[in-house]
């Protein structure tokens, strides 16, 4: 699963905003975002972004056009400070010397805070899946509804379908055709604001043209403040196996974790195929290892859950947590969202799972921040894929130019994880302190992954975003 944009020109970003709202009757918040670009290259890049307004005409006149970005450094670029743009929604592609990647932050920044997070496309695709969507639904954290957000990636403009199936069902309820989406330009479907589909729907959501290429993100809204961004997954990236960086089971501070694992094998997944197995992270109280099993058939379409909240006798030991894998027996393709979220106030994010085929041997993180003054701090987990222990390289790169960082000999065993908390002091002293911001690539001798969560130290609303690292 390579995130490094290869191509000249290729649209990284799905959806930008300047002081405009997420559109409707999902939500009636303000948002903003930023994007950072990392350089995963071997040379300075030189970057290009090309701003486009929904119809596919140019948005504004950007601040941000041409910038570049030293080996391994990162980029960020605040559409709230682009005075170029006016308020409104649109998308961004980008051409680069060198291959990037891209993370990109929604943000109310007024009000109660709401946020989300996700990644740029990694490549286009004719089909894309949405594992979990609801209309009106009731949740334990409120009514939820979902944005799915789709951009034409392709050079001309583009007809899809949009169709929803209710969890289980193998024919939609409902297909949402568009015709004529400029190239460049997005366009956003609130399921909350069209009467076709029934409140109270829970499902997955399949976004397929029969020629073009697209991009998708979705918005997954609980209740008043609470947001889940997260990436569309395309039809390349169905598997039998999927990596979990780091489970929480009923944590103290609240955070706990659901997996949402859709089947789409095209026939129905039996009892027992699917096996959770995980490793505790040394630190934690508990068993050592949690074996578990689906116990009911999964429909094709349909989506099986494991939830750490609720099931408490599979789950038995609060405070829990560490490195898992999802795999199928038999080989049936599925798809895995990973949910995180505290019960105890609005926070929540979401990202797909790391595919269970990764070989790659490096990831970046572009955004590592440790105490900055408005309390925006992050926390990094590295995922040893392979089944002996890994020595890992860690190199932190600082924003503001300055030598490297390099940790080297870090220990990561087989299967299990590292945690890097940048919400604590005492992480990487002496050379980083508080208020330290900048990029971080890691080496390893086995395939690694990364999740990254972006928090602040005194939450209120939703602050809490989550995402993967950048392999190449």
């Amino acid at each position: 699963m390579k995130k490094a944009f290869r191509l000249t020109a290729i649209s990284i970003i799905v959806l930008l905003l300047v002081g405009a709202p997420v559109y409707a009757a999902s939500t009636t918040k303000t948002f903003a975002t930023n994007y950072t670009l990392v350089n995963l290259g071997d040379d300075l890049a030189t970057v290009s972004a090309e701003y486009i307004a929904p119809d596919g005409t140019e948005w504004g006149d950007s601040i941000f056009k041409e910038f570049s970005i030293p080996v391994g450094a990162n980029q960020i670029v605040r559409q709230y400070d682009d005075t170029g743009l006016p308020a409104g929604q649109g998308s961004v592609r980008i051409s680069s010397s060198q291959p990037l990647g891209a993370l990109v932050q929604e943000i109310v920044r007024t009000g109660t805070p709401t946020s989300g997070a996700y990644t740029g496309i990694e490549t286009p695709s004719a089909t894309w899946f949405v594992p979990m969507a609801a209309k009106g639904a009731s949740s334990a954290s409120g009514i939820a509804n979902t944005q799915i957000v789709i951009q034409n990636l392709g050079t001309v403009a583009v007809d899809f379908t949009v169709e929803l199936y209710a969890f289980g069902a193998t024919s939609p309820t409902y297909t949402k055709d568009y015709t004529n989406l400029a190239s460049g330009a997005s366009v956003l479907f609130d399921l909350a604001d069209d009467t076709n589909v029934p409140a109270g729907w829970w499902g997955s959501v399949v976004v397929s043209t029969t020629a073009g290429d697209l991009g998708v993100i979705s918005h997954l809204f609980f209740g008043a403040d609470s947001l889940m961004a997260f990436n569309g997954f395309q039809e390349e990236q169905v598997f039998e196996s999927w990596f979990i960086p780091l489970l929480y089971v009923r944590l103290g501070n609240s955070l706990t974790t659901s997996l949402a694992i859709q089947n789409l094998s095209g026939v129905e997944i039996p009892v027992d195929d699917l096996t959770l197995s995980c490793t505790k992270n040394p630190s934690a109280p508990g068993a050592d290892t949690i074996t578990l099993h689906n116990h009911t058939a999964v429909p094709a379409n349909g989506s099986y859950t494991f939830n750490t909240l609720t099931d408490t006798t599979r789950f038995p030991d609060a405070g829990w947590y560490g490195s898992c894998k999802v795999e199928s027996a038999t080989g049936k393709g599925t798809v895995t969202l990973v949910m995180y979220r505290y019960t105890s106030n609005a926070e929540q994010a979401a990202y797909g799972a790391v595919p269970g085929n990764l070989a790659d041997t490096n990831v970046s993180v572009p955004l590592v921040a440790k105490r900055l003054s408005n309390g925006y701090a992050n926390v990094i987990t590295v995922q040893n894929l392979g089944t002996a222990d890994a020595t890992a390289t860690l190199t932190y790169t600082p924003s503001g130019g300055g030598d490297a960082i390099i940790r080297t000999g870090v220990v990561i065993p087989a299967g299990e994880s590292i945690i890097r908390n940048f919400r604590l002091t005492g992480t990487e002293l002496p050379e980083i302190t508080d208020g330290w911001v900048g990029s971080l690539s890691i080496e390893a001798d086995q395939p690694i992954a990364a999740y990254v969560a972006n928090t602040y130290l005194s939450p209120t609303g939703d602050q809490f975003m989550a995402y993967l690292g950048f392999n190449y």
